[in-house]
């Protein structure tokens, strides 16, 4: 076991030089007297195996040995003695034991006190006592009681509830009489049973709580008397991890929900991740605590001369960050940490040093020279970056009236401001040079180059059949020509020998007037290939295919149309001439989600010149209006309008055609059905910073 440090510093000499200045060379003098003025040492150690009983380990003084101060550590289990105002005057640092219950001994001093570690096979019970010169440490066998000892305090339970805490557990609160109360807490199956041993609770106790309304995993709580001992048993429903610790007179047992495992989602801002650690204390001091602490995690831990007091700790296999807040908790206290170092102080002193700490920080900067810099932007504007530098400088101002941000917090200082040449795109600014600094970081992050985007639309009619058969066979598909011998021996080519490209989610073009979506992972080769199919054998037309470039997060458009004249009268104005706007149209708004995915608002319009009227041309206007998400190359299919034109004629000759069988030859029935449907392709890409310098 490495060097124990000293109640006031729990690390290294130099982390005592620079964090406790206030360590006066008095102080330090103090110690060294203390330390020569030791009224008594040890001077051996003996251990030695009892058959049948257990292990006895003879520490030998110089003098009457002092009573220690004792307490058990588990994983490894360990057993500590600290004999204060004693010192070691032995050759070896660690003593071999070699035994059932032991397997040795470590020696260390420093200034105030000798620390004896047993580093034991098993956690068991031990009895003391002092013969002479020599101190006794009897370690018990595991089938041999240890003596009975007599309990000063009392002993029992004088309340049991029920509270839910902040992350949703459900904690079962129990208020013990005396600190020394025995208690054995064990999880069976579904169950958390707490039994006090050799107490019972009280009559107006004896009842269950129902907890099923808060949402936690404690169902219920059941509180009654079994054979000379209090039973408490929590039930719970689904699964839970609970965990057991006791500071002073109240024990806690807290239930959980199981953590998510999903790596994607973020970790509570609270979780604790240290080592494990199992603690049982009575009364013990809180800079001890500390010091343990310091010792298992090897951080320094640096505590103030205000921290003081005793504690009585029971925690069973707690993270040791967890084990530390507890501490600090109950006793009204909190940390800081800075790299390795962790200073521990009461509430009211950190906040008092961070004030001072801040009047310093604002005095400084009130002494600190002003600078001059100028900081020319490439792609963001000068208008855009001063507004966030300002209101940032506005925020913690007012902040700052109303206790909140500090003044280290803003961008510019009380004393700084900012200017801006638009034409040079260059912002000039006058402050200390880490506000500057701030300022420059700043505008790394955010002087960078946006990205671009192509989107590229195809608007297309299409008969039932082709757009049945798109929405059938998305994927990719050719049937290749086969060969197969004639019949005279020789080689024939047989099969379908065009090549099909069927691309297909069923767009659902069964129903008239509405519109699908779907996706395509193809080439433009390859759509481009089946659409002049489709032109090609008459199943369709391409009737436009506008495309744009614009930047992330910025709106663009493309327009192209014609405008049609009509003509109107009135009395008081005669015959007037106005016109009305043909026109195809794309807007889009993309958004570059963090994946490279594209998020599209879209809006596109077809208008065509229809039949001509008395009034004028007729303007057959198709529009749709959406947002989606696309991956950067896909295709997004939106199934557009369905038109379904029928008609049927009936023709007759009068009086001949109402004969049977020959009245058939005098008339006749015609019936036309016409179906389209309006298809609207649209693919995003996400053009590379080669390809924009290059186009």
């Amino acid at each position: 076991m490495k060097k124990i440090m000293t109640d006031l510093i729990f690390g290294d000499g130099n982390t005592m030089n620079h964090v406790f200045r206030q360590f006066t060379m008095g102080a330090v003098a103090m110690a060294v007297m203390q330390a020569a003025s030791a009224q008594v040492s040890v001077t051996n150690i003996v251990p030695m195996q009892i058959p049948g009983q257990g292990t006895e380990i003879r520490v030998m003084f110089n003098g009457l040995p002092p009573q220690p101060q004792a307490y058990q550590l588990e994983q490894p289990s360990r057993l500590v003695l600290d004999f204060d105002k004693a010192g070691q005057s032995l050759k070896q640092s660690t003593i071999p034991v070699a035994t059932q219950e032991a397997q040795s001994v470590d020696v260390t001093s420093d200034a105030q006190r000798a620390r004896l570690t047993v580093n034991l096979a098993d956690a068991g019970a031990f009895t003391t006592r002092v013969e002479g010169n020599t101190f006794i440490l009897k370690i018990n066998a595991a089938n041999t009681a240890a003596a009975p000892v007599a309990v000063p305090q009392t002993q029992g339970i004088s309340n049991i509830g029920f509270q839910r805490g902040s992350a949703g557990e459900g904690q079962v609160v129990i208020d013990l009489m005396g600190s020394n109360t025995p208690v054995d807490v064990q999880q069976q199956g579904s169950k958390v049973v707490v039994r006090t041993l050799g107490s019972k609770l009280p009559a107006h106790l004896v009842r269950r709580l129902n907890a099923n309304d808060f949402a936690t995993p404690v169902a219920t709580v059941d509180a009654q008397n079994e054979k000379g001992n209090g039973l408490i048993t929590i039930s719970t429903s689904g699964s839970y991890e609970y965990m057991a610790y006791q500071t002073d007179n109240r024990l806690t047992i807290s239930l959980k929900r199981p953590e998510d495992k999903n790596p994607l989602k973020p970790k509570a801002a609270n979780q604790y991740t240290g080592k494990k650690i199992s603690l049982d204390f009575q009364d013990i001091e809180v800079r001890r605590v500390l010091q343990l602490l310091a010792d298992f995690t090897d951080i320094n831990m640096v505590a103030a001369d205000s921290v003081q007091g005793n504690i009585t700790l029971r925690l069973k296999d707690v993270p040791w960050d967890q084990a530390l807040d507890i501490v600090l908790k109950t006793k009204n206290l909190d940390k800081r940490r800075n790299g390795s170092v962790i200073w521990i102080a009461p509430v009211a002193e950190l906040i008092k040093a961070e004030e001072d700490e801040a009047k310093a920080l604002e005095q400084s900067i009130k002494l600190a020279p002003i600078q001059t810099e100028y900081l020319k932007l490439s792609y963001a504007k000068v208008a855009d970056i001063e507004k966030l530098i300002t209101q940032s400088k506005t925020n913690n101002t007012n902040g700052g009236n109303n206790g909140g941000n500090n003044a280290s917090d803003a961008l510019l200082s009380s004393r700084g401001s900012i200017s801006v040449d638009a034409r040079t795109n260059t912002l000039i600014i006058n402050d200390t040079s880490q506000n500057i600094d701030k300022i420059r970081k700043m505008v790394d992050l955010l002087d960078v180059e946006v990205k671009q985007v192509m989107v590229e639309a195809r608007i297309v009619t299409a008969q039932t059949e082709f757009s049945r058969n798109l929405g059938i066979n998305w994927g990719l598909a050719r049937n290749n020509p086969s060969l197969s011998g004639g019949s005279n021996g020789s080689n024939v080519w047989g099969g379908d020998f065009s090549p099909k490209f069927d691309l297909g989610v069923d767009l659902g073009t069964a129903s008239a007037g509405t519109f699908n979506f779907g996706l395509l992972k193809i080439s433009d080769f390859m759509l481009d290939l089946e659409l002049t199919a489709l032109q090609s054998d008459g199943h369709g037309e391409v009737l436009s295919a506008p495309k744009v470039l614009t930047g992330d997060k910025q709106k663009a458009y493309i327009l192209r149309g014609d405008q049609i004249p009509y003509q109107s009268w009135s009395a008081e104005g005669g015959t007037t001439t106005s016109f009305v706007d043909a026109n195809l149209k794309l807007e889009v708004t993309p958004s570059i989600t963090p994946d490279g995915k594209v998020q599209m608002e879209l809006k596109i319009e077809k208008d065509t010149v229809g039949d001509l009227t008395a009034a004028g041309y007729l303007i057959n206007t198709n529009e749709i209006q959406t947002n989606v998400l696309v991956g950067d190359g896909e295709t997004v299919v939106l199934g557009g309008i369905f038109d379904d034109i029928k008609r049927s004629g009936y023709q007759k000759v009068p009086f001949l055609a109402e004969l049977p069988v020959v009245g058939n030859l005098f008339k006749n029935n015609s019936k036309v059905s016409n179906q389209t449907e309006l298809l609207i392709f649209v693919t995003p890409r996400i053009v590379n910073d080669s390809v924009s310098r290059n186009h």
